[in-house]
């Protein structure tokens, strides 16, 4: 007499959205860039009122970096890792963090030269010139449908932000030697991450270079300008906390995205394979 067969194993239950996202390394990490970019916005509103209650912008770009090298040697360490740096690359290393140092510099005193809404879209021009510098140094063609996209992004920018305050020539400038320095670091940046670098390496890298620069400007201005009130010391606390945890959320997201589309190159190769 046969023995009576097993049960069909029971369906899992069904997984809740939140789970279903959280398991999803690719959307994790674009919900992380979100979140991200929303940090990133208000901490540049934090350091805009920090300047009215005295401080520096040295003492906001030092406070920062001083902040997030330790925070990354502590990602290192968990990882049991060190960021190395490809033969042959350390000279592009040290461009990309001269033109970090010079980003953060420029946009930061910016904002204390005229509004931070002005400031950021003026800033917002790197898109354009990113796409520009990669088509003229033949790294990337510029498609026409990603032209207009950024040609809509922008005007959906000036759309959205509340600008105010009149345009002032020094700001502008800088927050135009912003963009520039951005964009040269972000083409600096991809070299390094096609020679095998992480996109954490390449920030670690980066924001120690800037740290150091960032520590003789500071002495040259005369050292640190402390908050004169507890407002000033809360805004200048939080433009240390917001821009270490988006910074910490941006470059875990970027980890992320690049493992999903690893993941997905070996599932593609391995059907290709199997057919």
């Amino acid at each position: 007499m046969n023995a009576p067969a097993d049960p069909p194993p029971a369906d899992p239950p069904p997984r809740t959205l939140a789970a279903r996202l959280l398991g999803d390394r690719a959307a994790l990490g674009y919900l992380l860039i979100l979140i991200a970019t929303i940090l990133f916005g208000a901490n540049n509103n934090l350091a805009k009122e920090s300047y009215r209650h005295g401080v520096s912008v040295d003492t906001v770009l030092v406070g920062r970096s001083w902040f997030l090298v330790p925070l990354l040697c502590l990602w290192f360490a968990a990882r049991r890792s060190w960021p190395a740096i490809p033969r042959g690359m350390a000279g592009w290393l040290v461009l990309g963090a001269i033109l970090f140092s010079l980003n953060g510099w420029a946009l930061l005193s910016a904002f204390d030269r005229m509004s931070v809404s002005l400031s950021i879209l003026v800033f917002y021009l790197f898109p354009f010139l990113v796409g520009l510098l990669a088509a003229a140094l033949r790294i990337e063609p510029l498609h026409p449908a990603m032209l207009v996209g950024l040609v809509v992004a922008f005007i959906g920018l000036f759309l959205a932000l509340d600008v105010e305050g009149e345009l002032q020539p020094m700001g502008v400038a800088l927050s135009v030697a912003s963009a520039l320095a951005i964009s040269g670091n972000i083409l600096v940046s991809g070299k390094l991450m096609r020679h095998g670098m992480s996109p954490v390496a390449v920030a670690f890298w980066m924001v120690l270079g800037s740290s150091i620069a960032y520590g003789g400007s500071l002495v040259a201005s005369g050292g640190f300008h402390w908050p004169n009130s507890t407002t000033g010391w809360a805004a200048f606390s939080g433009t240390i906390v917001f821009i270490c945890v988006a910074f910490v959320m941006f470059y875990s997201a970027l980890n992320f995205l690049r493992e999903s589309r690893t993941r997905y190159s070996r599932d593609r190769h391995a059907l290709v394979v199997d057919i």
